[in-house]
């Protein structure tokens, strides 16, 4: 893998919003989260699910690559959808479902080597191995490297670093205003972004000086579910049965 820490920089790219144009540059093996973090006022990135295009109607997601943007059209010019979030009705937002951990990722100073220790010492299968992240995965969950380095949106990591903790749930404007009413110690631009396969929330969780980010997705219903459930979940312990641990068990008589 060749060295990725430095991506170069100077395309244009240029936000549409209704009537309004908004403007930055970005590397080529930048995404296009990388570049509205940028470029969009505040008013925008607070309380909008963002949805993008093309000039011609094509979708674009928030993980697309500027520089594939560019090849494709000709310009690294997005058409964005901003529709306001509503807030929920009498100040109550409904109730949500947290499934779980969906991913852990971690910021590393030698992604090379870290995909290898993992896919190799420890057996897990590479689904995605590019500039912008290394995804490796085993059983329901999967491991995100990253590249330690500055200027990743609302993240500046450290290599070995948790870079972020990322959970599904079930609705994910429920869980956004339960933040906003709940979420003490939370800062996030509230913005629900569209990838191919889910929507996504990012928020940081300060505790004392620790500093956590974390993502929160609701799964299209189109990329939902596994092919065979079993071949994981019947070698796995449910923690969900009951206490759990010696101390537990013997403070329970």
């Amino acid at each position: 893998m060749e060295n990725r820490s430095s991506p170069d920089t100077g395309v244009p790219v240029v936000f549409r919003v209704g009537l309004d144009r908004y403007e930055t540059t970005a590397g080529p093996q930048q995404i296009i989260h990388e570049a509205l973090d940028r470029a969009l006022p505040a008013e925008i990135r607070t309380n909008h699910r963002l949805v993008f295009r093309a000039p011609n109607g094509d979708e674009l997601f928030a993980d697309a690559f500027v520089g594939d943007v560019v090849r494709a059209y000709g310009q690294a010019e997005v058409l964005v959808e901003a529709t306001t979030i509503a807030p929920p009705a009498n100040g109550q937002p409904r109730p949500f479902t947290n499934f779980g951990f969906d991913h852990l990722a971690i910021a590393v100073a030698d992604r090379a080597g870290a995909r290898d220790f993992f896919r190799d010492g420890l057996g897990m299968r590479v689904v995605r191995d590019d500039s912008h992240q290394t995804v490796l995965t085993t059983g329901h969950t999967s491991l995100f490297l990253f590249d330690a380095r500055p200027g990743i949106p609302l993240s500046d990591p450290d290599p070995s670093k948790w870079h972020h903790l990322g959970f599904v749930v079930d609705d994910l404007e429920s869980a956004l205003w339960h933040l906003q009413r709940h979420g003490e110690g939370i800062a996030s631009d509230f913005t629900l972004l569209e990838r191919e396969e889910r929507w996504s929330l990012y928020l940081h969780y300060q505790n004392g000086p620790v500093r956590l980010m974390i993502q929160l997705s609701e799964i299209k219903p189109e990329a939902r579910g596994f092919a065979d459930p079993r071949r994981f979940a019947d070698h796995l312990f449910d923690y969900g049965r009951g206490p759990y641990g010696a101390a537990a068990k013997y403070s329970a008589r």
